[in-house]
């Protein structure tokens, strides 16, 4: 709606028009050049700038600079080219399953997480935001969560907040559940020596094998070739062909504590070690104790007496 001071200055500007258009002086021509100007009209405090355009010249020029919708897009152009556009998401930092449908380079899906207790390796699936493409080979990490630790196996190599360690020997022992950790056979005491019950013991796998085997182990005190008669202890360890029933027993073997009787009959392999000054013995059959020597019916020096401790 037109404020009603306007009324008169619309009304002269029109009485003037007709005399304006009579009126040629503001219209020039040169021979070779044409150049067109506007006298600048002043209405209020609203000012038309001149504008100046040379038609001779093969691409005129127009002083003022006006923006376009070309160089708009030029300078859009520029800009996304510099930048590479706006970075993908980091799906796997979305906790939340709706927003992580409505991204569209994510997807809401089911990832492997571990975990290690008295009963071994448990593994169960868990819901986690993706990537809609997923690249590189398959990956275990780790992190700290509400005290305790997430161990997930990814199906490729995701993009993860720092927050997030890659599973390693120096990692949680339920990293060593997953079937694309390294052996880190420095630490298979500690994954084996946790389970504290036999049936335990059978659930542990490294790589989706049998990786421990429970033992009678017998601390037969300092290697001084005498048995010291501790109570023996059974113990979940690392061992050669965990779980199998393999066997082949031994004729009694002619150790100086074992008696020398050549109508006995066979027995189990004996197998020595000694940790901390304390030698220890087990005998077994079928899977064989990792990091133990069996004892052979030819004594040498390094083989402990205590070998015959099996025997008494």
């Amino acid at each position: 709606m037109l404020r009603p001071y306007c009324l008169p200055l619309l009304i002269g500007a029109t009485l003037l028009a007709p005399l304006a258009c009579k009126s040629n002086s503001s219209d020039t021509t040169t021979d070779g050049e044409a150049t067109t100007s506007a006298a600048t009209t002043t209405t209020g405090t609203m000012t038309v700038p001149t504008t100046t355009v040379d038609t001779t010249s093969p691409n005129p020029t127009t002083t003022g600079e006006p923006t376009t919708a070309a160089t708009t897009a030029e300078a859009t152009t520029a800009e996304l080219t510099t930048t590479g556009g706006p970075p993908p998401a980091l799906c796997t930092s979305i906790s939340d399953e709706i927003l992580c449908k409505n991204t569209d380079t994510c997807k809401w899906g089911g990832v492997v997480s571990y975990t290690y207790g008295n009963q071994g390796c448990q593994g169960n699936i868990t819901m986690f935001c993706l990537d809609e493409d997923p690249a590189g080979a398959a990956t275990a990490w780790y992190r700290e969560q509400d005290d305790n630790t997430q161990v997930l196996e990814f199906g490729y190599t995701p993009t993860l907040d720092a927050e997030w360690k890659p599973c390693d020997c120096d990692g949680p022992l339920a990293c060593l559940c997953t079937s694309v950790t390294e052996a880190c056979p420095e630490r298979q005491e500690d994954y084996c020596g946790f389970i504290t019950t036999e049936l335990g013991c059978g659930n542990v796998t490294f790589m989706g094998e049998n990786t421990c085997d429970w033992f009678k182990v017998s601390p037969e005190g300092p290697k001084d070739d005498m048995c010291a008669q501790n109570p023996a202890k059974y113990r979940c360890m690392p061992a050669t062909d965990a779980g199998k029933d393999t066997c082949t027993k031994v004729k009694t073997p002619p150790y100086p504590l074992c008696p020398q009787d050549p109508m006995a009959p066979a027995v189990d392999p004996i197998f020595w070690r000694e940790v901390d000054g304390v030698v220890e013995i087990i005998q077994t059959c079928g899977p064989s104790p990792v990091g133990f020597t069996q004892c052979e019916e030819v004594d040498t020096v390094e083989q402990p007496d205590e070998c015959g401790c099996a025997c008494t």
